[in-house]
């Protein structure tokens, strides 16, 4: 989803938009968004990690509390710290230890770049060098990991597919390609630096497509768009065929465009296992959420299982509404919804229907973990069986 800009003195939020569809099934405009993914079931678990490993080590937990902290290594960078109930801790071992056991962090191609995410940072964030970094850290201490690829140089929603700065113009071809090389390349250097993700999403909110124009997705025509996305799908699975493969839109409380997605991608002939979806819904402080109520998600959530057989399912992005986000997933049939993430759990956004489970104590970058809030996660990971 979204948009954020860093800033010497801290970061400042800009939020994601709202995304309509019309009545025929097709899309609409939106201006902003999110993304997301999940995992898959697996047998319960004791006490702190919970779940199953594929033969390769992929993390199936038998159900996902996770977190989208891709900001972390920025706000680092500006001297943040995390306190939970007076002590100090990682911001990963803090929300550990309060039931979550999934990460999800965003990456961009090239941030430096002009126009890019971080072109006028000290660093180069969100480039795949901190998302290395940052998943070592995740995967040391035993939680599972989502890779999030945009494939843009800054933020990707329902309303922004901008290609890389070094991809624009060209082919399908010679794209394809690109797709390929550089997912392939990403999930291999994870691997060998022992942070290999136990999910990737290919593209985020990638409700109109993805890598405009050519990538475009509208009406009937999915052609040039799975193309792109098979290629993605290619280069994971041949790093390892058992890493789950996660794509992801924002209508979960819209169940007539969601079916439309999932029919053209699934008829174009897209491969995958999960399908996510981002479910923002009105914020504490009144700030109206762009997917509507939990009685909506479940409505659509249950109408995309029983139509689509073969997949499973995670709220990708959510932030208000815990609670009910979790409970709508665990009680789909079958154990098909595999769990959540929660984004950016740090921030509170004034244009934005975020919830965050911190505050701030005198400065923008002092965290301190609210106690209501992690108890909640502590009794859903208890009532979920993780822990």
């Amino acid at each position: 989803m979204h948009s954020m800009a860093g800033t010497s003195g801290g970061v400042s939020g800009g939020g994601a938009g709202a995304s309509g569809a019309n009545s025929s099934g097709g899309v609409s405009g939106s201006t902003g968004g999110a993304a997301g993914t999940s995992g898959a079931a697996g047998t319960s678990g004791s006490s702190g990690a919970a779940g199953a490993s594929g033969s390769s080590g992929v993390y199936k937990p038998p159900f996902i509390l996770g977190a989208d902290i891709t900001i972390t290594m920025e706000d680092e960078h500006w001297g943040a710290s995390y306190t939970d109930a007076g002590q100090q801790k990682p911001i990963e071992r803090l929300l550990k230890d309060h039931g979550f056991n999934f990460i999800r962090i965003d990456t961009f191609v090239n941030p430096g770049a002009a126009g890019g995410y971080a072109a006028t940072m000290p660093q180069t964030f969100r480039d795949l060098a901190h998302t290395v970094t940052l998943a070592k850290r995740v995967k040391s201490i035993g939680l599972g990991f989502m890779l999030d690829l945009h494939y843009s140089d800054t933020w990707t929603n329902p309303g922004a597919q901008t290609p890389p700065a070094a991809w624009a113009n060209l082919s399908l071809p010679a794209l394809e390609t690109k797709v390929y090389d550089y997912t392939k390349d990403a999930v291999s250097q994870l691997k060998a630096a022992s942070a290999m993700p136990d999910i990737v999403q290919i593209g985020n909110e990638i409700t109109s497509g993805m890598l405009w124009d050519l990538g475009r997705a509208s009406g009937t025509d999915f052609g040039n768009f799975a193309s792109l996305l098979k290629a993605g799908i290619r280069a994971v699975r041949e790093v390892d065929p058992d890493i789950q493969i996660l794509l992801h839109i924002e209508k979960c409380n819209n169940t007539t465009t969601s079916q439309w997605w999932l029919d053209g991608v699934l008829g174009a002939g897209v491969t995958f296992d999960i399908f996510g979806q981002s479910c923002y819904a009105t914020a504490p402080n009144g700030v109206a959420g762009y997917q509507g109520s939990p009685s909506e998600w479940q409505t659509t959530f249950a109408a995309l299982a029983a139509k689509y057989p073969n997949l499973k399912f995670v709220i990708a992005e959510y932030s208000a509404q815990q609670r009910a986000a979790n409970d709508t997933m665990f009680n789909l049939p079958n154990h098909r919804g595999l769990g959540t993430f929660n984004w950016d759990p740090t921030r509170a956004y004034e244009t934005h229907p975020n919830h965050p489970l911190f505050n701030t104590d005198g400065a923008w970058n002092r965290f301190v973990a609210i106690p209501e809030l992690m108890a909640l996660y502590e009794k859903m990971a208890t009532d979920y069986g993780i822990r």
